[in-house]
């Protein structure tokens, strides 16, 4: 029996975020769009790159990482953020600090 495809996601941060770089960078949105898309195809065979200590993975685009989790019972992937590194660093600190409150 055939599996479901896999779903994606936007946070409301990463959907932000890809608004603003479609309006200013349209070419690093491209790539972002197109790393998702190769995600979305390949979820099933490739080794995502979990993040020490959290649930978001992470996949690279040059300098911009795109945050993202899964949920392997749904198959549905979250883009829970994209941006340059310390950015999306920085924002995953603040909501990680958030979360243990």
């Amino acid at each position: 029996m055939r599996k479901q495809p896999w779903q994606f996601q936007f946070t409301e941060q990463a959907d932000q975020v890809m608004d603003r770089l479609s309006l200013r960078q349209p070419e690093i949105a491209e790539a972002i769009g197109r790393k998702i898309r190769w995600l979305v195809e390949n979820a099933d065979f490739i080794q995502h790159e979990k993040m020490a200590g959290i649930e978001e993975y992470s996949l690279h685009v040059g300098q911009f990482r795109i945050l993202y989790t899964l949920d392997f019972q749904r198959r549905i992937i979250t883009i829970v953020d994209i941006g340059r590194h310390n950015e999306v660093y920085h924002r995953l600190q603040r909501r990680i600090r958030r979360r243990r409150k």
